[in-house]
Parts: C-alpha cells; structure tokens; sequence
C-alpha cells in the first residue's frame, strides 16, 4: 500500500513495482495462453482468479512447504474463499508474461487473508484479494487455521515484510 493509498483509504489504488515490493517474497510466473482470452485477445477476467487459485496452490507447496492437495485430500481441511476480489491498472494480452508476488495481509483465527501483485513488465497489471476459511470438509463450518498452516503463513509474513 502506498502511502496515499494510507492517507486516503478511499482513493484508488495505485500500481506497484517490482521495486516497492518487500524483499522475500515469493512468485510464480504465469504466461497467457490463447484459450484464456477473449476474441480480441484480452485475458478473459475469470481466468485471473484461476491463476490466482494455481499461484496460491503452488505457494503452499513450493515456499510454505506444505502439500496443498493433503490438506483438502486425505486432512479434510477446506481452503475457500469467503472473499476475492482484484483491482486491474493495466490489461494482459495473449502471449504476456506474469509475475505473481504472494503476500500475507492478515492472519485471523479462522480465515486469512492474501494479497497478489501480478506484475507485468515490472509494473502492477491487476491486485488480486483473498480471504480464505479454513473449514471442516466433513461438517462443513468454519475451523481454526491449523497450527502448522498458521506457524507457515506467520513466518513468512515475517520475512517478506
């Protein structure tokens, strides 16, 4: 968030570099392919929230070190977003590259909460926001984040801060 953006909760946000990123964090490059855009070869705005879903799933696995499938297979731990939303700065086209940045913005008790800078060309193209639940599979209601996705999710918003 840029210091605007704190003096004016209101106002728009602004687009980020890769510069006023923290150091540590982690990213996953993703390019778009024919199928997710529209005839005029913008990105179909649904298939961003699937990228976003592929970034987050391969997050836990590669930097959080946990296995991402275990927890909603055989732990029966749902990962669902109670919230999503984006705030787009610049279209992507066939054939761009992405860089998604994963950052940790909150921490609660039974849900948390994720912010994606897709950065294009070293500038924000879109800000995605995520609040995810933590739910039993078998009962379906909200949980406590289990500990050891709780102690991951801590410990890097420590060091990507």
């Amino acid at each position: 968030m840029t210091e605007a953006e704190q003096n004016n909760p209101q106002a728009r946000p602004l687009p980020l570099t890769s510069a006023d990123l923290p150091g540590g964090l982690w990213s996953k490059t993703h390019i778009f392919r024919h199928g997710q855009c529209d005839p005029a070869g913008i990105v179909y705005t649904p298939k961003f929230f699937d990228v976003f879903n592929q970034v987050v799933e391969a997050w836990f696995c590669e930097r959080l070190g946990i296995d991402y499938y275990e927890i909603i297979g055989p732990r029966r731990t749902g990962l669902g977003y109670a919230s999503v939303g984006a705030t787009f700065f610049s279209p992507c086209m066939m054939g761009d590259e992405i860089d998604v940045f994963v950052t940790v913005a909150a921490i609660g008790s039974k849900s948390y909460q994720l912010q994606l800078h897709a950065l294009k060309g070293g500038s924000e193209a879109l800000r995605g926001n995520l609040t995810t639940v933590t739910t039993c599979l078998k009962e379906h209601r909200a949980i406590g984040i289990p500990e050891d996705i709780k102690a991951a999710l801590a410990a890097y918003a420590e060091l990507s801060n």
